[in-house]
């Protein structure tokens, strides 16, 4: 399993608009994308220009189906476009 944490501020001024849009993406992914075990976006309270994905996948070929999905469907400019900082991190499970 394939589990990523991508973290956004948002620029000033959009933040509620990219709310709506992640609600968008949460809903198309969870209803055409294989693979997905996990894919939730949160914000944070204290500072409600900061988004993070916790997503999690079965693995590396559905990740990358979804994110050309994504990327199909919103385009690379304007999604990236909404963002002042981006990280994301790749995580394994401590077992």
């Amino acid at each position: 399993m394939l589990t990523i944490l991508f973290e956004v501020t948002v620029k000033e001024g959009l933040d509620e608009e990219f709310a709506e849009l992640a609600k968008v993406m949460m809903r198309s992914t969870r209803a055409l994308d294989e693979g997905r075990v996990t894919f939730a976006w949160h914000r944070q309270v204290d500072d409600p220009r900061r988004f993070t994905l916790y997503e999690q996948w079965r693995d590396e070929a559905a990740v990358n189906a979804h994110l050309a999905r994504i990327v199909g469907e919103i385009g690379r400019e304007r999604f990236f476009g909404y963002f002042e900082k981006t990280s994301a991190q790749r995580l394994e499970p401590i077992e």
